[in-house]
């Protein structure tokens, strides 16, 4: 079975991920060419990884998450505030901590296991860097209440 992968810029500084089934090597690698957009456009950003239904990547495709990873480090560093990874699967979560293991995250990020905790987790990193309308706006589209003072 061939994954479907989307990505989601519709209510930027976030952009979303979803990744369903198992991918192929060369699915893999257009995932990464296209996430590599999003890094070049030379914004700051929050993005959620939605890998809840997807299988576990090949060795070939670890070792492509590390050099991606590498070549584009200082990008991610500097542009992505935060990435929350929604994660129910056992092996992908050992599978990726492999993958950590070799080239540990350049910006934030959290394991979560539903999206209203990764909504609660990039919506904190946007306003951490003073983007609070951005925050309220999204906070909004999803229906989910205003930040707490405090």
């Amino acid at each position: 079975m061939s994954a479907r992968v989307t990505f989601d810029d519709s209510l930027w500084p976030l952009l979303i991920l979803r990744a369903n089934g198992v991918m192929t090597d060369k699915q893999y690698e257009g995932f990464l060419t296209h996430s590599s957009t999003f890094v070049e456009r030379g914004e700051r950003y929050v993005s959620i990884t939605d890998i809840a239904q997807v299988g576990i990547p090949s060795a070939a495709q670890r070792a492509m998450q590390v050099e991606w990873l590498r070549k584009h480090d200082a990008e991610l560093r500097e542009r992505v505030l935060g990435n929350a990874s929604i994660i129910t699967s056992a092996p992908v979560r050992l599978s990726l901590s492999l993958v950590f293991h070799l080239k540990p995250l350049p910006m934030p990020n959290a394991a979560v296991s539903d999206m209203d905790s990764a909504l609660r987790y990039v919506m904190g990193k946007l306003e951490e860097h003073g983007l609070r309308s951005d925050a309220e706006r999204i906070r909004h589209h999803f229906g989910l209440p205003g930040a707490q003072a405090g």
